[in-house]
């Protein structure tokens, strides 16, 4: 916490964190392993759990101890997402966890599925920025046959302010200018 304090405190005043004295940095340095120590321990406590509850709560407070969850979170997050990602294996509180986040997730999907499409199609601008070409929203307007051509012929002549279509086609306006920077 204090190394985070220290660099806002910089951007504030100016200094980068190298111009914070040797002790500062050799302190930020032992905080940062034993937060990393901590995210290690909570982590393999969480894959070995077989069932959730009062016990595992108090293992884990026993593991962050002094530390603070605030501490490791962000950690934690990224540790999780790697043992996902690894498909490593994971005790049985784990994987009930799991399952009830994936329905949960699936769930929201089916009851927002516009906001999900508004998900997917943000990943294909940042991914696969031609897409959005691809999909008929180009520099001069909508390309003549296409998606774009055709979502827009449903408005009738008028395309509300703020609207989805507003949005991809701004982005199909300016694109490439952003893509060749």
């Amino acid at each position: 916490m204090q190394s985070l304090i220290k660099t806002v405190i910089g951007c504030f005043i100016g200094k980068a964190d190298d111009d914070f004295d040797e002790r500062t940095s050799s302190s930020s340095m032992k905080e940062n392993a034993t937060d990393q120590a901590v995210v290690t321990n909570v982590l393999n406590a969480l894959r070995a759990a077989e069932k959730n509850g009062r016990e595992l709560e108090q293992d884990l407070d026993d593991i962050v101890g002094e530390c603070g969850w605030e501490e490791i979170a962000a950690g934690l997050w990224s540790g999780l997402e790697a043992l996902l990602r690894e498909g490593a294996p994971m005790g049985q509180a784990m994987k009930d966890a799991l399952d009830r986040a994936m329905d949960a997730a699936v769930g929201f999907a089916r009851e927002h599925p516009v906001f999900c499409a508004l998900l997917a199609l943000g990943i294909l601008v940042v991914l696969v920025p031609w897409a959005v070409e691809a999909l008929g929203f180009g520099e001069l307007g909508p390309i003549e046959g296409s998606f774009a051509a055709w979502w827009q012929a449903r408005y009738a002549g008028y395309v509300p302010k703020g609207a989805l279509f507003s949005f991809l086609q701004r982005l199909g306006m300016i694109w490439k200018c952003k893509s060749v920077l």
